[in-house]
C-alpha cells in the first residue's frame, strides 16, 4: 500500500513541476478563475518548513530504531515534505499575480522557492536510489533547512521590509511627548508605520500606495491622494478607515492590526486641522483635538513601555473619574492595568479653578497633569499638595512666576517639570532643585535662560536632563503657514474667510487670481477676506523676522441670495437621488465616492439633462450664478457640455439671461471638485431656472492604462454629478 502512494505522490510531483514550468512560461497570459487561491500561500508554506525541520529531528531518534524502521520514517516524512514544498511553490506564483510587490524581491522570492521544490523532489529522487545512506540523507536534510532560511528571508522581506528576519528590535520604547515635538513624526508617523506600512512599502505596494516615506504618502495611489488636507470627511483615508470591517475596502483589513478609536479620531483630526507634516505641537491653536489626542496616545504609550511600574496606592473607581471629567479636563488611565492617571486641561479661556480643585477626588492617582497655556497663578501651586503621587507637571506659558515653583516641595515624587514661556533666572532654578530633589528633567525654553545659564544649570545638577531646545542665532526660521478658521468651503451669505496664527503679529498675503502670492505685490490682510462667488485663495503668512511661510490653498463657493424654495424638474439618476432640489442649496460639500458605500451628496444625472427652477420669495438683483459640479473623467463623470440659465417674474414667461459651455476635457485629470461663476444679464427676478446639459457619448481617450483596450462603457452617456447652485 505504502508503495503504492509512493508512486502516485512521484506522479504527481512530475505533474506539478510541468504545472510550474507552464504558468513561468505563460504567466502574462493566465487570468486565474479563482483568484483567492494563491492567498492559500501563508497558510500552507509552514507545513513544508516544518517537515523539512522534522527531517534533521529524526536524526536524533536513529539511534533508538532499526534501519528499516528509520529508513521508511524518513522516506515518509520527505514525500510530505517535497509534496507540500511543490503545492506551496505553486500557491505563491498564482499569489504573486495579485500585484503589488516589489518587482526584485518578489522575483528574488518567487525563483527561491521554486529553488527549494527542485531541491526536494531532486533528494527525493536521491534516497530512493539505492546506494544512498543514512549519512548522506543527513547532510541533505541540512541543506533543505538552509534553503528554507534562503527563501524564508526573502518572504519576510517581502512582506515586513527588508532586513526584516535578522532586524532587531529598538529596545528605547516610544519618546516622551513635548511641545517642540513635530505632531507628525512623534505620533501621526507611528501610527501609519504600524497599521499601514505592511501593506503599502517598498516592496509591497497594494493600491499603488508606498508609504514607507512623507514623501511618497504624498504622491498617493491609483485613487489619488489619501487625504485632503483640511477635509477629513473627504479624505480617502478616513473613509477607507470608517467603513465596516466587513468591508471589502476596509483598512487596515480584517485580520490585520486595526486602528483604535483613539487613533482614529486623531487622523481626522489632524487632516481637518491642515494635516502639516513639520509643525510642533506648541504651533497648534490652543484646544486643537490633534494635540489632546497625541498626547493621550502618546501618554498611554509610554504607560504601557512602563507597566511594569508598581504603585503603593490603589485605583479611583469608574464614578470618581468620570465626576472629574469635563469637557475641558481629561482625565484617564495611563494603563489598563495601573491606578495612576493623567489630567489635561484645554483651552484657557474655559478654564475654572474649581474643575482643577476637584481633581482632590483622585488626588492620589494623578501622576501627570497638563497645565499647558491655562491661566494658573502663584497662588494656585498649593493645590499641587492636593497630588502626592505627582510625576509630571507642565505648565508651560502660565502665569506661574518662576520664584513660586518653591511651592512645589512638598511633591517629593515628582520628576518632570516644564516651565516653557515662564521667565526664570537660574537662581530660581538653583532654589528649586533643592528643594525637589527628585526631579530628573526640566523644560526652559523660552524661559529667558542663555545657553551659559543652561550650561551652568547642567554643571550643577548633572543628574538632571536640561531642555531648553533650539534657539536660533542670527539664522531666520521659517513661519508656519496660516490656520484656516473656516470649518465649511460653502459660505452663507454673511460668511467671510479667515485665517488666524499662532504668533502675534503675522500679515496674511493673498491672492485670487490663480497666482502666487508673495510679501509685496499681493493683498495683503490681518482681517477677514471678504468674497462674493466661487473664489480660489491662495494665502501665506509673513512676519519681521521670520522667513515668509508656505503658500496654503483653498477653494471656496459663496452664496450672496438663498433661494426659499427649489422645484426638481428632470428625474435624477436613481443611485444619485440626494436630497432631491434641496440638496442644491444645503451648504453641504459633496463627499468623495467610496465603492459599495451610499453617497447622498451628490444630485446625479445620467441619460437625462438637469432642470431646476428657484423660487425667491421677493425679486432679488442676481448679478450671477455658481454652478458647483464634478469632474471625476478617469471614469464616467463629466462636466455638463452646456448650462443656460433663465429668469423673470413669471414662471411660465422666462427669459435667457446666460449661456456658457464649460470645457470638455481630452485627458485624465483625475477627481475634481470645480466650481463655474456664470455672469448673467442685470435685473431683479424671483424666478431664476437652471438647465445643465449632460455629455451624451464618453471621449475615445478612455482607455485602459496597460493594455489600452477601451474601457466597459466606452461610448456610453457620461454622468454627471452637481452639488450647490449658489446666487451671488
Amino acid at each position: 500500500m505504502i508503495t503504492k502512494i509512493y508512486r502516485l505522490n512521484a506522479n504527481f510531483l512530475i505533474f506539478i513541476q510541468g504545472l510550474l514550468i507552464f504558468v513561468l512560461a505563460f504567466e502574462d497570459k493566465i487570468q486565474l478563475p479563482f483568484g483567492w487561491i494563491g492567498r492559500l500561500h501563508p497558510l500552507l508554506l509552514h507545513l513544508p518548513i516544518g517537515f523539512g525541520v522534522l527531517l534533521l529531528l529524526l536524526f536524533v531518534l536513529q539511534k533508538t530504531l532499526s534501519l528499516p524502521d528509520f529508513t521508511q520514517m524518513f522516506r515518509f516524512v520527505l514525500h510530505l515534505t517535497a509534496s507540500l514544498t511543490a503545492i506551496t511553490a505553486v500557491l505563491g506564483l498564482f499569489l504573486s499575480k495579485e500585484g503589488g510587490y516589489d518587482a526584485d524581491l518578489i522575483s528574488f522570492h518567487q525563483w527561491a522557492g521554486i529553488g527549494v521544490n527542485v531541491f526536494y523532489v531532486a533528494f527525493l529522487w536521491w534516497v530512493e536510489r539505492e546506494g544512498s545512506t543514512p549519512k548522506q540523507w543527513l547532510y541533505g536534510a541540512c541543506l533543505g533547512v538552509l534553503a528554507f532560511l534562503v527563501a524564508g528571508h526573502g518572504g519576510g522581506d517581502l512582506t515586513h521590509g527588508e532586513g526584516y528576519l535578522l532586524a532587531s528590535e529598538d529596545a528605547k520604547g516610544p519618546k516622551a511627548l513635548t511641545d517642540e515635538s513635530i505632531l507628525y513624526e512623534a505620533v501621526i508617523q507611528p501610527i501609519l508605520k504600524q497599521k499601514c506600512e505592511s501593506c503599502h512599502n517598498d516592496q509591497k505596494t497594494k493600491g499603488q500606495l508606498n508609504m514607507s516615506s512623507i514623501a511618497k504618502i504624498l504622491k498617493g495611489g491609483k485613487h489619488g491622494a489619501i487625504w485632503k488636507a483640511g477635509d477629513a470627511a473627504h479624505s480617502h483615508l478616513v473613509e477607507r478607515m470608517l467603513l465596516p470591517l466587513e468591508a471589502k475596502e476596509h483598512m487596515p483589513p480584517k485580520g490585520k492590526a486595526q486602528l483604535t478609536a483613539d487613533e482614529q479620531l486623531l487622523l481626522q483630526a489632524w487632516i481637518q486641522e491642515g494635516a502639516s507634516t513639520d509643525k510642533s505641537l506648541k504651533s497648534y491653536a490652543a484646544g486643537s483635538e490633534s494635540v489632546r489626542l497625541a498626547r493621550k496616545i502618546s501618554a498611554s504609550a509610554q504607560a504601557i513601555v512602563l507597566s511594569s511600574k508598581t504603585y503603593a496606592f490603589s485605583a479611583a473607581s469608574e464614578d470618581k473619574i468620570a465626576a472629574v471629567n469635563t469637557p475641558f479636563c481629561s482625565v484617564y488611565p495611563l494603563a489598563s492595568d495601573a491606578p495612576a492617571l493623567q489630567a489635561d486641561f484645554y483651552v484657557s479661556k474655559k478654564f475654572d479653578l474649581k474643575t482643577l480643585e476637584n481633581l482632590s477626588q483622585v488626588g492620589e492617582q494623578i501622576v501627570g497633569l497638563n497645565l499647558s497655556k491655562m491661566p494658573v497663578k502663584d497662588a494656585d501651586m498649593s493645590l499641587m499638595a492636593k497630588f502626592p503621587n505627582l510625576e509630571k507637571l507642565i505648565l508651560n506659558f502660565t502665569e506661574v512666576r518662576a520664584a513660586a515653583l518653591g511651592n512645589l516641595s512638598g511633591n517629593t515624587h515628582l520628576q518632570s517639570l516644564a516651565i516653557a514661556g515662564i521667565p526664570s533666572k537660574v537662581q530660581d532654578l538653583k532654589n528649586l532643585l533643592v528643594k525637589i530633589p527628585s526631579l530628573r528633567e526640566v523644560f526652559v525654553w523660552n524661559t529667558g535662560l542663555t545657553a551659559e545659564d543652561v550650561s551652568l544649570l547642567k554643571k550643577q545638577f548633572p543628574k538632571v536632563r536640561w531642555e531648553a531646545g533650539y534657539v536660533p542665532k542670527d539664522e531666520k526660521l521659517q513661519i508656519n503657514p496660516p490656520i484656516l478658521v473656516n470649518e465649511n468651503f460653502i459660505l452663507r451669505p454673511n460668511e467671510q474667510v479667515q485665517f488666524k496664527h499662532t504668533l502675534k503679529g503675522v500679515d496674511f498675503h493673498y491672492t485670487v487670481n490663480d497666482s502666487l502670492p508673495d510679501s509685496l505685490g499681493t493683498m495683503k490682510t490681518r482681517g477677514p477676506i471678504v468674497l462674493t462667488n466661487f473664489t480660489k485663495i491662495r494665502a501665506m503668512a509673513t512676519k519681521d523676522g521670520w522667513l515668509a511661510s508656505k503658500v496654503v490653498e483653498y477653494k471656496f463657493y459663496k452664496s450672496r441670495f438663498l433661494p426659499d424654495t427649489v422645484y426638481l424638474l428632470s428625474k435624477p439618476d436613481p443611485k444619485y437621488p440626494a436630497l432631491g432640489g434641496s440638496s442644491l442649496k444645503d451648504f453641504v460639500q459633496g463627499a468623495r465616492e467610496t465603492k459599495g458605500v451610499p453617497n447622498f451628496t451628490w444630485l446625479g444625472f445620467k441619460d437625462e439633462d438637469l432642470d431646476a427652477v428657484f423660487e425667491f420669495k421677493q425679486a432679488k438683483p442676481v448679478t450671477g450664478v455658481t454652478f458647483s459640479y464634478l469632474r471625476k473623467t478617469d471614469s464616467d463623470v463629466f462636466p455638463p457640455v452646456k448650462i443656460e440659465i433663465y429668469a423673470g417674474n413669471d414662471r411660465n414667461a422666462l427669459k435667457p439671461v446666460a449661456t456658457v459651455k464649460p470645457e470638455i476635457p481630452t485627458e485624465r485629470k483625475g477627481y475634481t471638485q470645480m466650481g463655474l461663476n456664470i455672469p448673467i444679464k442685470p435685473g431683479s427676478y424671483r424666478f431664476y431656472r437652471v438647465k445643465a446639459y449632460s455629455l451624451r457619448r464618453l471621449p475615445k481617450y478612455l482607455m485602459k492604462d496597460d493594455k489600452k483596450e477601451p474601457v466597459e462603457n466606452h461610448g456610453k452617456p457620461a454622468g454627471m454629478r452637481v452639488d450647490e447652485i449658489l446666487f451671488y
